[in-house]
């Protein structure tokens, strides 16, 4: 297991843009298994993705997670997820109806805001076997990629928030008067 450590602002390797992932090979496997271990050890927050310049490698790597409801209610956070790898991504189509949703980041603590986004999209990548993927996206997973890829063209989602941007607290106090 190889947790490591999220860089945060202002690291300027937070907003430096990524360099393309070469070939799929033992180096870039290694880059998406400490992403991996990263996001899911990462509690209190909990990542809904995470993207290689946020440990410190600037290459176009990220790892986005995809959350379904729990019909079985066994899960006590009632949702289950799937991780997706995404190596190179690109958006190819992205729908002119957009949405808007709350995001924070891992590497901005306690900082939320709401962000409009396309709320759906098409991506093409590769996976860790480096066989090409294609990925169709809506509502809040679409929200989540381009989030991640957001990150891995060094643009974070505060430069692109709606409003104030809001502390934990506080946003929790929005939704309790909601």
């Amino acid at each position: 297991m190889a947790i490591k450590p999220i860089i945060q602002v202002p690291n300027p390797l937070l907003t430096t843009p990524c360099a393309k992932a070469g070939k799929v090979d033992d180096k870039t496997r290694q880059i998406v298994k400490d992403l991996l271990d990263t996001l899911l050890a990462a509690k209190n927050p909990e990542g809904a993705g995470l993207a290689a310049p946020q440990i410190g490698i600037l290459k176009r790597v990220c790892i986005v997670r995809e959350f379904f409801p729990d019909p079985a209610n066994l899960n006590p956070n009632n949702s289950l997820s799937r991780e997706h790898v995404l190596i190179n991504p690109k958006i190819i189509t992205a729908s002119n109806t957009t949405e808007t949703h709350w995001e924070g980041c891992l590497s901005i603590p306690d900082t939320y805001g709401r962000v409009e986004r396309a709320a759906k999209i098409k991506i093409m990548a590769q996976n860790d076997a480096g066989e090409r993927i294609t990925l169709r996206a809506g509502g809040f997973f679409a929200a989540i990629i381009q989030h991640e890829i957001d990150h891995l063209d060094g643009v974070l989602f505060t430069s692109k928030t709606i409003g104030k941007t809001m502390t934990e607290r506080e946003l929790d106090e929005v939704f309790v008067s909601a």
